[in-house]
């Protein structure tokens, strides 16, 4: 009779616990990224001869911060976007050699929307990117492909067009 009542009672509690958790399966990388492209110009896709590193300028921060560091044949990155600013600013260095390097900065005016999938899983903020300035030391010109930023990573947010030497 004991183990009778221990068996019920273990399947009951066994299966409380499966019907407890949720069936919704929450990504892993709650992470919204600002999907840049590297391209000529002419809109050509290109990759800079340079190594590349890319500073994000947060002013609640005191100091800047560096993302990435020296990467070698970027023609893509990735860059997070602030949840609570207004206006994202970064600063892109290409090293020319050991003693010489030319930067760009780049301003992107956006909105910040709050976004819950379900309970169970982390808030997120996406945006809508709504301006782009940037200063012209090796960037020609930059052009919005998509302006909503999620963290579905199939679409390119950003082209950054630059001078062919670069």
């Amino acid at each position: 009779m004991k183990r009778l009542v221990f068996r019920i009672l273990t399947l009951t509690i066994t299966a409380a616990l499966v019907t407890a958790c949720s069936s919704i399966d929450c990504k892993l990388n709650g992470t919204v990224l600002c999907h840049y492209a590297i391209q000529t110009a002419d809109g050509e896709d290109a990759a800079f001869v340079y190594p590349l590193s890319v500073t994000l300028n947060r002013k609640i921060v005191s100091d800047d911060t560096v993302y990435i560091n020296k990467l070698t044949n970027a023609s893509t990155f990735d860059i997070p976007m602030s949840y609570n600013g207004d206006v994202d600013e970064i600063t892109l260095t290409l090293q020319i050699d050991s003693a010489m390097s030319v930067s760009d900065v780049i301003k992107i005016t956006k909105t910040n929307e709050p976004y819950l999938e379900s309970v169970d899983c982390a808030a997120r903020y996406n945006h809508t990117i709504e301006q782009v300035t940037h200063t012209k030391n090796f960037i020609k010109d930059i052009i919005i492909n998509n302006p909503k930023v999620t963290n579905d990573a199939t679409y390119t947010n950003i082209l950054i067009r630059i001078d062919d030497s670069y």
